[in-house]
């Protein structure tokens, strides 16, 4: 009896130190945030490898090229099929096992060569509709896939990620039906879940990159919102008006338009959470709020800024 309970214990303390050490993989290598580390509009990093997007020019895309950060990596992503360039070995690419799913999303990290991709059932004949996050690494030329997103409306989809890197914390936009949208969270513990917001109609999504927490506004109502990741608290950070958010840089400034009725950015405008906002200029005309950009409104602040030193 002894020995039985000695074995069972045994068996026991081995599959904890199995569990313990993929959660440290997944928290220490494949989520350790780098000295490097880039949100947006922020420029690249020196090519660590040394390799340069001409070493890709002879490659004939079935899809879109996307490149890693270093441009030691170039994926062909289509609907249907991924493929993953070396810069130093083109001639020899590896073809992700999407396992007969589509992709809907596609984005290298923007510290490593990791890359997410939101798969699909592109060959749906009936069931349960699953949607998945899935991480791929080209270097260990596995992925690493999230728990699917179980039982959702036929044809959902993931179409937008924002992601922060040093807590772990991504969160994912998806499209259930027409122009309706859901937010899901996951982490390193792949612990997915559904984030209860305010609106169905979301427009951009962003993280701060040290912080579990979300942005997004409602393309309908004007408001741009933050969801604490920490606390799931929620509260509305948009001025009066009608406002759209465009982005959310490294150093936490928060990108905005003002928008007419007809969704357009008539100004431009640039905040801190737990500060406010202030208009920092304008287009010319009324713009189409999606050709709207942070560098755009940063050229905007700085014409702005040396007229008033005039």
């Amino acid at each position: 009896m002894k020995k039985q309970l000695k074995q069972v214990l045994l068996f026991f303390g081995a599959g904890l130190a199995v569990q313990a050490g993929a959660y440290l993989y997944l928290d220490q290598v494949l989520f350790s945030t780098t000295a490097e580390y880039n949100v947006s509009d922020v420029e690249k990093p020196a090519a660590a490898s040394g390799a340069d997007r001409d070493a890709y020019k002879d490659v004939r895309l079935r899809g879109k090229a996307h490149y890693s950060y270093d441009n030691a990596y170039m994926a062909d992503v289509a609907e249907d099929a991924v493929t993953i360039y070396r810069a130093d070995d083109v001639d020899d690419p590896q073809r992700v096992d999407l396992k007969g799913q589509g992709v809907s999303f596609f984005e290298w990290m923007p510290d490593r060569n990791l890359a997410l991709m939101a798969l699909y059932p592109i060959h749906w004949k009936g069931g349960q509709w699953d949607v998945t996050l899935a991480r791929y690494n080209p270097e260990a030329t596995v992925h690493e896939s999230d728990a699917p997103i179980e039982d959702l409306p036929r044809d959902s989809r993931i179409v937008d990620v924002a992601y922060s890197t040093a807590t772990n914390a991504v969160y994912m936009k998806m499209r259930v039906r027409g122009g309706l949208y859901r937010i899901y969270r996951t982490d390193a513990n792949y612990d997915t879940r559904r984030i209860y917001v305010q609106t169905a109609n979301i427009g951009k999504i962003a993280v701060f990159y040290d912080e579990d927490r979300l942005f997004y506004d409602d393309t309908e109502d004007g408001v741009m919102y933050t969801f604490n990741g920490d606390t799931s608290s929620w509260r509305i950070i948009s001025p009066p008006g009608r406002f759209r958010l465009v982005d959310v840089a490294q150093d936490k400034t928060i990108y905005a338009a003002r928008v007419n009725s007809r969704g357009e950015a008539v100004e431009y405008y640039t905040g801190k959470l737990g500060v406010g906002f202030e208009k920092v200029g304008a287009p010319a005309a009324p713009i189409d709020f999606d050709t709207v950009t942070v560098h755009m409104i940063q050229e905007a602040a700085a014409q702005s800024g040396a007229a008033a030193k005039k």
